[in-house]
């Protein structure tokens, strides 16, 4: 895997130095794929999971809680719900927040 410090690396031999993507490879021991991602990138890609966590508090509240935030586009900003009255009203449907 390669660091930010790599990628920095290896756009400045390409770019300052005019190195080909071969030759970028064979100096730093990476694969010419690799550089290849590397120079296609603007920056470096940050982690990723590979699938969501579960959220097993908050799982059964989330159609409740999608239906509030529509109601909020519709309605006048000044009769929209705040997050502190989400909450509340969570409360009232029985969402405990230590589980």
């Amino acid at each position: 895997m390669l660091t930010v410090d790599d990628y920095e690396i290896i756009r400045r031999k390409h770019r300052d130095e005019g190195l080909s993507q071969r030759e970028i490879a064979q100096q730093l021991g990476h694969s010419r794929k690799t550089i290849k991602k590397a120079l296609e990138l603007g920056i470096p890609p940050g982690y990723r999971l590979t699938k969501p966590r579960p959220k097993p508090t908050i799982e059964p509240y989330t159609k409740i809680i999608d239906q509030w935030f529509k109601e909020n586009k519709t309605t006048r900003r000044k009769q929209r719900m705040t997050v502190l009255k989400m909450y509340e009203r969570l409360l009232q449907h029985g969402c405990s927040v230590y589980q």
